[in-house]
């Protein structure tokens, strides 16, 4: 009965109240303000908790036009809007403080299906479409890019016109402005990129400084330290490129790896002839591998002390085998023939070398011996027919010499029996056996 008595006379003092400039009714303490049509409550307003009630649903204008109704405050700030430009498609959704605008413009699609969620996302976007952005400021300073998705704070947080980036994690791609079909997974990845496209990062600081283009990193820390490089891969925990300006290769895993695993011994590479010129034969060799220097050392990189500098407390026991790169460049640089590319020089401070290119001259080598051996063999075979003919001509002279020997021998037998007959004709008789 007091409840039908407070409607009542809540309903007369509206009534009562029309021309006026304010309202205000005062709830009992534990009342309830409720509007209902018979058995069905549509409204409720609690005055113990002051949390109001909506038992049916809640239609709002389309949000559009220079005063833009259907608009759910925060404050004095916008809080939830579907902000619908004159002329575009609209289909936008904007949730979180100042998300979003109200002065989109554009034709068609322009300015439309874009989805915002968190404080300051997609706030400054003008002409943009097709863009998701969820977290605080992602995606904030987007105007007319288009098809990009951010996801975390400050994600693709400058991009202005960059177009078709994703980017996953608390500032990843934070920097773009106006780079292109770049992705981004991870704290912090592809963080500093401005313009640069088509780069991938998959990690936390993979990619961190890479300004350049077509560069795809795979692991934490991957690519840490690519700046203005390009067409990189790096694959595994901080896997780094030779230099911040590296370009054209391929790094897997740190300078902790220590065996490079695969179910084949070794790579296949490109060689087809018909995408080769200019070819003859190569005429480094066995003198060219004579100059080389294999070594036997223990690791003891300088990047395992603090200052840089070793002291030998961080040294490998286990000894290994190869070449010192600084030899190798000599040897190259000797020989004029730097283009082996023995060595990569792309970072002064950091040496590498590709012992694997010294297998062609190795193969020429070979070769080479091969070649001598058989001139030395041929020569052998010469020499063994012309002792052979040498030995039989010996042979002969020596049956020859045998004989004559023999006849000698009768011979003075002969002349000794005339010496003792004196008999001057005696007639001396020579045997031919």
């Amino acid at each position: 009965m007091k409840t039908k008595l407070f409607i009542i006379l809540l309903m007369a003092t509206l009534t009562i109240s029309t021309y006026s400039q304010s309202i205000t009714n005062t709830l009992g303490a534990g009342g309830s303000f409720i509007i209902k049509d018979g058995a069905s409550t549509f409204f409720t307003l609690e005055q113990a908790t002051g949390l109001l009630y909506l038992s049916n649903s809640l239609s709002l204008q389309l949000t559009s036009g220079a005063t833009p109704l259907g608009v759910i405050y925060k404050g004095s700030d916008r809080f939830i809007h579907d902000y619908h430009a004159a002329g575009t498609d609209g289909f936008n959704i904007f949730v979180g403080i100042n998300a979003g605008n109200f002065t989109m413009s554009g034709t068609g699609a322009e300015a439309s299906y874009n989805t915002a969620v968190g404080y300051h996302s997609l706030s400054s976007i003008t002409t943009g479409y097709n863009n998701s952005a969820f977290g605080p400021q992602s995606l904030s300073s987007n105007s007319s890019g288009n098809g990009n998705s951010a996801f975390g704070q400050s994600s693709l947080a400058l991009n202005t016109e960059g177009l078709v980036n994703s980017a996953f994690g608390l500032s990843s791609l934070q920097a773009n402005t106006s780079g292109h079909y770049n992705s981004a997974f991870g704290y912090a990845s592809l963080t500093s990129n401005e313009s640069g496209i088509y780069n991938s990062a998959v990690g936390s600081y993979s990619l961190m400084f890479s300004t350049g283009y077509y560069n795809t990193a795979l692991g934490s820390k991957s690519g840490y330290n690519v700046t203005s490089g390009s067409n990189l891969t790096l694959i595994g925990y901080n896997a780094l490129a030779s230099a911040g300006d590296a370009t054209n290769e391929i790094t897997l895993g740190d300078g902790s790896i220590t065996a490079l695993r695969c179910n084949v011994q070794t790579l296949t590479s490109l060689s087809d002839a018909r995408d080769k010129t200019n070819i003859h034969d190569l005429t480094l060799g066995i003198d060219f591998l004579m100059n080389l220097k294999p070594r036997q050392f223990n690791w003891d990189k300088r990047e395992w002390y603090d200052n840089n500098t070793s002291d030998g407390s961080k040294m490998q026991k286990t000894p290994t085998a190869g070449f010192l790169a600084q030899e190798l460049d000599t040897v190259q640089m000797s020989a004029n023939a730097e283009w082996l590319n023995l060595v990569l020089k792309s970072n002064p401070n950091k040496l590498e070398a590709t012992a694997g290119n010294l297998l062609p001259i190795i193969v020429k080598a070979i070769q080479d011996l091969k070649k001598e051996n058989d001139e030395l063999k041929e020569k052998n075979e010469v020499a063994q027919v012309v002792t052979e003919n040498l030995k039989t001509a010996t042979n002969a002279l020596n049956e020859r010499l045998t004989k004559f020997e023999k006849m000698q021998t009768q011979l003075v037998a002969e002349i000794e029996k005339l010496k003792a007959n004196h008999n001057e004709t005696t007639q001396v008789s020579l045997g031919t056996k």
